[in-house]
C-alpha cells in the first residue's frame, strides 16, 4: 500500500511526463512552422515587441529560479517535485509563446498527392 507521500510522488510524475510531451509537441511543431514560415516576409518587429520580450523574459527567469531553488540543499527531498514541474511547466509555457507567434505567419503547403484519397 503506498504511503501519502509516495501518491504525491505519482502525482507530480505524472504531472511532469504530461509537461515533457507536451513540451516535445510544441517543438516539433515549432520546428515545421519554422520551416513553412518565408523568412524574407518574416518581420523582426514581430519578435521585439515588448509583450513577446516581456513573456519571453518571465518564463526563462522562472525556469531559472526554479532550477536553482530546487537544488537548494535544506529542501532537498522536500518539495516533491514540484519544483520540477513548475520549471517544466515554465519552459512549456515559453515554447507556446512561440509557437502561438510563428503560427499566423506559416504557409500551410497543401497535402501531397500520395496522401489524397482516391475518389
Amino acid at each position: 500500500m503506498l504511503r501519502e507521500n509516495e501518491y504525491i510522488y505519482a502525482f507530480t510524475d505524472f504531472i511532469i511526463f504530461s509537461l515533457f510531451l507536451i513540451f516535445v509537441f510544441l517543438s516539433i511543431q515549432i520546428w515545421f512552422l519554422w520551416k513553412d514560415t518565408d523568412k524574407s516576409e518574416l518581420k523582426l518587429k514581430m519578435f521585439i515587441n515588448e509583450s513577446f520580450f516581456k513573456k519571453n523574459s518571465i518564463y526563462i527567469f522562472s525556469l531559472g529560479t526554479f532550477l536553482m531553488v530546487n537544488e537548494l540543499e535544506f529542501l532537498k527531498g522536500k518539495n516533491f517535485g514540484i519544483l520540477d514541474a513548475l520549471a517544466l511547466a515554465s519552459i512549456v509555457l515559453f515554447t507556446y509563446n512561440w509557437y502561438s507567434t510563428l503560427k499566423p505567419h506559416a504557409n500551410r503547403k497543401s497535402i501531397p498527392q500520395e496522401f489524397k484519397l482516391l475518389k
